[in-house]
């Protein structure tokens, strides 16, 4: 729990963060069970693709209509198929396979996400953005460098900063700043098996997490016809998605998964 001034300036009541959900409707329903009761939904992008639940995600996604929603690169490849074209096979065939799933509603949708802006919520001024994708420039996670949070928001004088992409959840003081990532709701990289998300609520910021039954998602990825000649692929999936490393059990997330990130 994080207690800042500007906090405590918030009036909008409960507001619940999320981000990065990548086709995971469990855990992302774990989230919404346990929150019922915000006020105010922001959505900091990646949505359906990259998960083998993408139509159940849309369908919640669709229900409970964001009263923000900032697009990720996973939602613009949603919007432009071709962008995936020189993907490996294995995951080019597991996105071909979701872009078939997923209704067109969410397509329409994903059409009026917003890239980055700021943004007054309950009248404290926020800079949202998915996140920094310049391949460029190092990741904004713990220990980056100042240049990594700068890359977020260039110009922006807002004095807080939600972003995520990154797949970790932690809070950054930079100039008068505070870079927050509320981490992934569908697919944690630190050794964690929790949906992580945040909320803002009587003053104060708190990181939360809640677990979920994996078993649905791991059941939805074994029906998926298209990857059944990929054995190797769906099995490095699984192991991912239940040690809580979803990109592999490798640095800097064992180091992270050390010091209590989730």
């Amino acid at each position: 729990m994080v207690v800042l001034e500007q906090f405590a300036r918030i009036s909008q009541g409960k507001i619940l963060v999320i981000s990065d959900i990548h086709g995971n409707a469990e855990g992302l329903k774990a989230v919404l069970k346990r929150e019922s009761d915000y006020d105010f939904l922001v959505f900091l992008g990646d949505s359906v693709l990259s998960g083998p639940q993408p139509k159940e995600t849309a369908e919640i996604l669709l229900d409970v209509k964001p009263d923000i929603n900032i697009m990720g690169n996973h939602d613009v490849f949603l919007l432009d198929h071709g962008l995936i074209d020189k993907w490996p096979e294995d995951w080019r065939a597991y996105n071909q396979w979701a872009f078939k799933q997923i209704p067109s509603e969410i397509i329409e949708t994903t059409k009026t996400y917003s890239f980055s802006g700021k943004y007054e919520i309950g009248g404290v001024n926020f800079f949202l953005h998915h996140g920094q994708l310049n391949r460029s420039i190092p990741a904004a996670i713990p220990y980056a460098d100042a240049s990594s949070f700068e890359a977020i928001d260039p110009g922006n004088d807002s004095e807080l900063v939600l972003f995520g992409h990154n797949h970790i959840q932690f809070t950054h003081e930079l100039n008068g700043k505070t870079y927050i990532n509320p981490g992934s709701v569908g697919q944690p990289r630190c050794g964690r098996t929790h949906a992580c998300y945040a909320v803002f609520e009587d003053g104060k910021y708190i990181p939360r997490q809640v677990s979920y039954d994996q078993r649905p998602w791991i059941s939805a990825l074994d029906k998926i016809d298209e990857l059944k000649q990929y054995p190797k692929f769906v099995s490095w999936l699984k192991e991912g998605f239940l040690s809580g490393y979803g990109i592999g059990k490798r640095e800097p997330w064992t180091q992270f998964h050390a010091e209590g990130y989730f």
